[in-house]
């Protein structure tokens, strides 16, 4: 708006008219009484119409002081209107970046979930009793327990390698040797034999640690 302050004063101060003042003793003697009546009566009027006049007028400066206040009032209304518009643009900006951080998040759980399904569908559990299997080597460094008893530890070192020939056929280990007083060259042979196939046996088993990696 052009001017906020635009009431005029001048509205606040009454006016006067002179022939408002006229009463009956100021009139000529001359005058008679049809038209002193009508002079009486005009002056009445005219000082009623000054009277409403001043009080539209006081009326009027009244009013106008009443919509200074009121722009004032719009204007501080409006200042507020526009701080509020600023801040809802703000809050705006901060909505989406909270819906684009939720999206993110989003992609990142859904991320998670997908990763958690595959360890649970290929985990190894601590408490499960079933029976697991991997598809892969286990590296421990220590040693492999059952029930708190260690049943394989690390590698035993310091062993040579046996040569010759492996025994992993059967193998009586009740087998008798009957031995006369004077040994002969048949029973010698076969307590040679049957250490031979001990020493092969034990070379068997050897192989298979030494396989297993238990000893070197």
């Amino acid at each position: 708006m052009a001017n906020k302050y635009y009431a005029n004063s001048g509205l606040e101060n009454p006016i006067s008219v002179q022939i408002s003042y006229v009463t009956p003793d100021i009139l000529p003697k001359n005058f008679s009484d049809t038209y002193r009546r009508i002079v009486l009566s005009g002056a009445e009027d005219i000082g009623k119409i000054v009277n409403r006049a001043n009080d539209a007028g006081y009326e009027a400066y009244a009013a106008q002081i009443k919509n200074e206040e009121q722009d004032i009032v719009l204007d501080n209304h409006e200042e507020r209107i526009t701080k509020t518009e600023e801040s809802l643009a703000s809050l705006e900006v901060r909505v989406l970046n909270i819906e684009n951080d939720v999206d993110g998040l989003k992609i990142k759980i859904q991320d998670i979930d997908g990763k958690v399904s595959e360890i649970l569908v290929d985990y190894v559990s601590l408490s499960k009793k079933e029976q697991q299997s991997l598809s892969s080597s286990l590296d421990v460094t220590l040693s492999y327990s059952v029930n708190g008893t260690k049943v394989i530890g690390n590698r035993v070192t310091g062993f040579t390698a046996a040569t010759g020939t492996s025994l992993k056929s059967d193998f009586n280990v009740d087998q008798s040797f009957s031995i006369g007083e004077d040994y002969n060259q048949s029973e010698i042979q076969t307590l040679a034999n049957a250490l031979i196939a001990t020493r092969q046996r034990i070379k068997a088993l050897e192989d298979a640690l030494r396989s297993h990696g238990l000893i070197d």
